[in-house]
């Protein structure tokens, strides 16, 4: 990654090696480009979307932000594809681990200008707390949504889905690891519109011009005084408390984790998803 900044007001210079940085009439496209691995959130990608929502809030020319993935999948949620590093061996460095999670996905909610998630395909796990994050979301009729890594006793990153679907229905969802389609999360709220998947960009591109005809500063107020609102309920502290419980849950192994993680070892991740879902497929 290499970032030149030069204050508030001015351009920066800004290219990433996991996501793409591009800025036109206002508004920043910002999308994740490991399509390879379905965009699965890397270290390196979670650190460059920090440093690149960091840059945007400064840039004074950037009124709205619009997050995407590329190729099939807006993403699959963190990537899991290799073990633990040294780091997070030990529960504490878990805790940290998780602690740079959080980040991550606070990003949309805590830059000041809004987010849109442009939701392509996959968005799952990590990924689906993420673009709940964002301000609104649009998604393609391809677009599918839900928390699977429940399956293999992970917990969920950030919990911000009661926070949206309400308690019964985010229940449901993080006790089975269902997965659903487009026109499902839109009768839920999780998302605000769905449209053909060749409209997509399109549809996304007319809302945010739309929304960019309001005042930059009162959508930025605007903004703050909602979230504002939500956190004096309890919610960041409420996000907080589930790094501790991620963190617990992580280090504790259960059969299920033990299970999935030896066929992992041994026959690889693909082999793992597919023991994980026909579990379920079961009942």
């Amino acid at each position: 990654m290499d970032s030149g900044r030069q204050g508030r007001g001015r351009r920066p210079v800004v290219s990433y090696r996991t996501i793409l940085y591009d800025v036109q009439d206002h508004i920043l496209k910002l999308t994740f480009n490991r399509p390879e691995k379905l965009n699965a959130f890397s270290r390196e990608l979670v650190r460059e979307t920090i440093e690149a929502f960091q840059v945007a809030d400064l840039d004074d020319d950037i009124h709205l932000i619009v997050v995407t993935g590329a190729g099939r999948a807006f993403s699959a949620g963190y990537d899991i594809s290799g073990g633990r590093d040294d780091q997070e061996r030990s529960p504490y460095g878990w805790r940290l681990h998780q602690r740079e999670n959080l980040a991550f996905s606070l990003q949309p909610w805590q830059v000041s200008k809004p987010v849109i998630a442009m939701v392509n395909g996959y968005c799952l796990a990590g990924a689906c707390e993420f673009a709940l994050m964002c301000d609104l979301r649009v998604a393609s009729e391809k677009a599918t949504f839900g928390e699977p890594e429940i399956r293999f006793g992970a917990g969920a990153p950030i919990l911000i889905t009661p926070w949206i679907v309400g308690l019964t229905k985010a229940k449901e969802l993080l006790y089975t690891g269902d997965t659903m389609d487009a026109q499902e999360a839109l009768r839920l709220n999780m998302i605000n519109k769905v449209v053909p998947h060749e409209q997509l960009e399109e549809e996304t591109y007319r809302l945010a011009r739309r929304m960019l005809k309001i005042a930059p500063e009162n959508l930025r107020l605007t903004k703050q005084a909602i979230n504002k609102t939500y956190e004096l309920m309890g919610l960041k502290h409420a996000l907080e408390y589930n790094v501790e419980v991620v963190t617990i849950m992580e280090n504790t192994e259960t059969e299920v984790q033990r299970t999935f993680n030896q066929i992992k070892q041994e026959k690889g991740l693909r082999a793992a998803l597919d023991w994980r879902d026909a579990r379920f497929r079961e009942t």
